[in-house]
């Protein structure tokens, strides 16, 4: 599959690469990772709070490609779309894909059901998407120089 074959499928809008509205979500990411790391909030928060910087990085990255997610599996194809936009491998994907799973269950089904483990493990990714989605950013959009850098 490609970006424009999951347009054509409906899972991806077309959207404008505004950099104002790109660099917004970086400092959203930046936000949630820094809060990630708060001592006194729970491990399923803490946990929810790195994968979504890790998702709301991928969503800048595809806006940067002109797409959006669209309403259907929005947080699968963020994903799905670092393959394209930062050259993630399968085998990573998978890890963010379980990462994804095990943040619906913490949300939506089980109190509790993060360890310390995989809190850290999901925000190494995120940082790790984080460092690579800004210097890819940087590339495509040297104007936003001071404003999304780490």
């Amino acid at each position: 599959m490609s970006l424009k074959n999951w347009y054509n499928s409906a899972y991806l809008k077309k959207a404008q690469p505004a950099t104002l509205d790109i660099a917004a979500k970086i400092r959203v990411a930046k936000r949630d990772l820094v809060d990630s790391s708060i001592t006194d909030l729970s491990d399923d928060t803490k946990f929810r709070l790195a994968y979504e910087a890790m998702v709301v990085v991928a969503q800048a990255l595809l806006l940067t490609e002109g797409y959006r997610p669209g309403s259907t599996g929005s947080h699968y194809y963020a994903i799905e779309s670092l393959e394209y936009t930062l050259g993630e491998s399968r085998e990573n994907l998978s890890v963010l894909h379980a990462f994804s799973k095990k943040r619906h269950v913490c949300q939506y089904e089980i109190e509790g059901a993060i360890s310390p483990e995989e809190i850290t493990a999901m925000r190494h990714q995120a940082e790790r998407i984080l460092r690579k989605g800004i210097a890819a950013l940087m590339i495509k959009f040297p104007e936003l120089d001071g404003e999304i850098n780490l």
